[in-house]
């Protein structure tokens, strides 16, 4: 990217920004201020520019900004740089289901009513739940695609896991249309895509460190996981044309990584059919 260009975009960010900010006090603050006390119109001034208004400007800029390049860090749903991108798998949905399923991992259940419930539940009596739900990160102005997982014991506190974005489903171009930010992209499970993945560590519960809001910890080291995921599908024989694609710009988040994303091509495992399938050998 040309130094004009990134001057270019600053400069819309800084006026994204500024329009924001000067919604957020003359049209939200203003408003609840003539009706309540001033500690309380602050904190509803809060909660609907940090749940409502910027989370989706925050993904709608990224999105627009992107030019065909893998965002180094996902989004939080508050707009936060949240896990660090470090997997690119090229194949099929299919065969990334196959994949993971080889190697011994479970996708992820649907986040609903019924499965943050029932997470809850397994958290309290520390009992196994397989495909607990993921919370929702943002790549490509979108929550994940799927994501896939193996507990760490049987724990449902700690876990090894990873969310996946198809990336090339939504075409680019047509970002002034208003289809492209109505309209749900649907994933063709047998045709090829590329996967932009985030894999980190659950290794337990606490608070996050901005907003303060429950959590799970992960693990700072996040080339650690990124390699165990790797070894796990490279065992299981469902990954070939190996290599690491550098990074070209700095992660920019509170991990501690080398910046490289591992890139690899799904292929189908010579393990699928056999009832010794190496699970779980990323150990």
């Amino acid at each position: 990217m040309t130094r004009a260009a990134r001057w270019i975009q600053r400069a819309f960010i800084l006026l994204i920004a500024s329009a924001t900010l000067w919604f957020i006090v003359t049209q939200i603050f203003d408003r609840i201020e003539q009706r309540v006390p001033v500690f309380a119109a602050l904190l509803l001034t809060y909660v609907i520019a940090a749940y409502v208004i910027l989370p989706p400007i925050v993904r709608a800029s990224v999105a627009v900004l992107r030019r065909k390049r893998i965002p180094r860090v996902t989004r939080a749903a508050d707009g936060l740089p949240a896990d660090p991108v470090n997997v690119v798998l090229i194949g099929s949905q299919e065969q990334l289901r196959s994949a993971f399923a080889v190697a011994g991992w479970h996708a992820a259940d649907p986040l609903t009513l019924n499965s943050a419930a029932k997470m809850a539940v397994s958290f309290v009596l520390n009992r196994s739940y397989p495909t607990a739900p993921f919370s929702a990160l943002y790549l490509f102005g979108r929550r994940q695609d799927i994501g896939f997982q193996e507990d760490v014991g049987d724990s449902p506190r700690k876990r090894h896991h990873i969310r996946f974005w198809a990336a090339n489903i939504d075409p680019e171009s047509d970002i002034g249309n208003l289809s492209y930010w109505t309209r749900r992209w649907r994933i063709d499970p047998s045709r090829s895509d590329i996967w932009v993945g985030a894999g980190t560590t659950d290794t337990g519960f606490g608070l996050q460190s901005v907003t303060w809001q429950i959590s799970h910890r992960v693990d700072r080291h996040a080339d650690s996981e990124r390699d165990y995921i790797v070894t796990a599908l490279r065992n299981a024989g469902c990954i070939a044309e190996e290599r690491y694609i550098e990074a070209g710009e700095p992660v920019g988040t509170r991990f501690i990584t080398d910046g490289r994303i591992f890139h690899a091509w799904l292929v189908a495992s010579q393990f699928a059919d056999r009832p010794d399938s190496p699970a779980g050998t990323g150990r």
